[in-house]
């Protein structure tokens, strides 16, 4: 039987992020040194270090012009959309 804990976690845990571009599934950035037993406890998440840029792109909905620092990427080879 779940805990009122798990319930209130679980639903938010297996929520699916998809790309904005392509649709495929997009994982979220984590950014900073992660230990590899801590990374073991964050599934679909991509490690991208200590180095944090600020990037400029364009809203593939809105066409407006954005700054900010990427805190999902897409999974799809093809597409790799970074967006936040």
């Amino acid at each position: 039987m779940e805990t009122a804990n798990e319930t209130a976690s679980t639903p938010r845990a297996r929520r699916r992020r998809l790309c904005p571009v392509c649709r495929s599934e997009a994982w979220r950035i984590a950014y900073g040194m992660i230990m590899p037993n801590e990374q073991a406890t964050m599934p679909n998440t991509v490690f991208a270090g200590c180095c944090i840029q600020m990037r400029e792109r364009r809203n593939p909905k809105t066409a407006e012009r954005e700054v900010g620092t990427p805190t999902w990427q897409c999974q799809n080879p093809s597409c790799g959309h970074e967006w936040w």
